[in-house]
This record gives structure tokens, sequence and C-alpha cells, in this order.
């Protein structure tokens, strides 16, 4: 299970992320992966109904979540509760193994009571959109029990996950954040608008990047003008409206670029870009490479 961590990239009718779980029938998504893996070392700002749970198994990273930023390093890691956005990079570009475990609410919704007095208290706090996860203190007992499920994971094909584990150490981890945090109190205060206004702008550009996209397209997307557009993507994100669509496109240009023989002209036309040569440049720009260097590269890698 020691595998490239990608997310699908399709959303939902509330612009969530769809997550591709290890089986698409049972809502868990186990990994490990290593930052290098992504280009630029930096993951997409994403969302998701899931809890995240990040153990970096050795390196640093930083992590981001609704433009809050936190140094992980080995043997620590972060729970990133639900519907928050997130992701993790290194801004010195340096490697960083890490587990990545994603477990969806809805595996303890068997009963409407308990879950919506032990299970929303904590996954609808408004106090914790994340938590620092470390061996000093009482959350070491949440990183033994992610520990143990990917290592009962990684004993198992790729689909056959250890179910009634992975369902057990989930409750009991949910145990040990319902008892400690502060979620017995009305906690559930209304989302901010500018999350839900910045999550609609980033699902407009999922949905749309493949086209012209202005600023006042955007803008419009998250129902503000673009000056409050461009705010927005610099308060959570830390670069501007325009920087993210072009990174986002270069992203998705990696999978035609890598398992194609699709020429850098009909690539670049078809995420996007005006033309090869500023596809070109903007890869250069942020990837450090040409594309066709990067496609030589990493297929020599594969071999």
């Amino acid at each position: 299970m020691n595998e490239n961590i990608t997310y699908c990239s399709t959303f939902n009718l509330d612009s969530s992320e769809t997550v591709a779980y290890n089986n698409p029938l049972f809502p868990a998504y186990i990994r490990q992966g290593i930052l290098s893996s992504y280009p630029d070392y930096s993951a997409v700002s994403h969302w998701h109904k899931d809890l995240e749970f990040i153990v970096i198994k050795k390196g640093a990273m930083t992590y981001n979540v609704n433009g809050e930023l936190y140094d992980l390093y080995e043997g620590s890691g972060i729970m990133v509760n639900s519907r928050q956005l997130h992701y993790g990079f290194s801004p010195e570009h340096k490697e960083c193994e890490f587990i990545c475990i994603l477990l969806s609410p809805e595996l303890l919704s068997g009963n409407e009571w308990f879950y919506q007095n032990y299970i929303e208290p904590v996954t609808e706090n408004s106090l914790y959109p994340y938590l620092f996860l470390s061996k000093e203190n009482w959350t070491n007992a949440i990183l033994d029990k992610i520990n143990k499920i990917y290592s009962s994971a990684a004993l198992q094909a790729e689909r056959d996950l250890p179910y009634f584990t992975l369902t057990g150490e989930f409750l009991s981890i949910m145990k040990i954040l319902y008892e400690n945090l502060d979620s017995k109190t009305d906690n559930t205060a209304k989302e901010s608008n500018e999350l839900i206004s910045l999550r609609n702008m980033i699902t407009y550009i999922e949905g749309h990047y493949f086209q012209r996209i202005t600023l006042e397209n955007l803008a419009s997307s998250g129902i503000c003008c673009k000056s409050r557009c461009s705010f927005l993507f610099k308060k959570y994100l830390h670069e501007t409206p325009m920087v993210y669509l072009a990174k986002l496109r270069l992203r998705k240009s990696l999978d035609a670029l890598l398992n194609s023989d699709t020429s850098i002209t009909d690539i670049a036309y078809a995420h996007g870009f005006c033309g090869a040569s500023y596809y070109c440049e903007t890869f250069q720009k942020y990837y450090g490479i040409s594309p066709l260097q990067y496609r030589k590269v990493q297929k020599g890698a594969t071999h």
C-alpha cells in the first residue's frame, strides 16, 4: 500500500470532493505517499466530508487548513475535521513520507440518535477545524490507532480492507475526540461565508479549468467582487486566483503528459492554455523542467 496519493477531481452537488476510496462501496481511504510525487511538492487545496488523518513517517511538511499553516514533523500528525479546506506542501521542496487516512463519518451512522449526540458534536464542532497530533499528550492515542489501521490495511489486498478493525478503531478515535474536545456545548456555529464563497470558486475552477476563465467569472461564481475574490484566495490559499488556476491546470495536464503520446500543443489547449509556448513557460516556472523533459524523466523512472 506504499503508493502515490492522488485525489479524485470530481465534485458532488454540494461542491465537496469525491474521494477515490480503496473500496468504492466502503468510505475509507488508506495510503502511504511521498511529497515528491506531487509536482512542486504541493497537493492541491481540497475538502470533503471525511475526517482526514496525516501522520509523518519521515521528514516534514507544512499543512494548510483554512489558511492557517502548521508544521508537521516526524512522528507527529494532524486531524482535519469534516468540510475544511486543506492541503500539505513543502516550501523548501524537501521530501516527506507520510500516511494519509480518510474515514467517513457515515461509517458510524447506523443509529441516528447516537450519530447526532456523539459523532456530530465532533464533526460539526466549529472550534476544531483541525487538531495537531503529538506523542506528548492525549492525542498520542489517536496516532497509535492511525498507525494500527494502516498496518492492518497494509497486510490486506488493495480493496480487501480489515473492515472490522478499521471500523472499531475509528469508533475508538471518535470516543477519544468526544471525551477530550469541548464537544458537549453548542459549538456548531454557521460556517464562514468566506469559506463558502471560496469553495464555490474552487469548484468553478475545477469544472471550467479547460476553458477561458476571467477574474470576473470567478468572482461571480463566489458571489463577490473581484477584489474580494483575490482577497479570499490570498487569505486562505496564500496565492492569487490566477496562480491557483495555472497550477491546477498544470496538475490536470500531467495525466495526458505521462499516460499518452499526445502532443504538447494538444495538451496545452485541452487544459486551458492559450498555446504550447505559454504552457511550456508556465510548466518550467513551477516545476523547474520542461513538459517534454518531465515526460522523459517520469517515464524513465517507471521502467
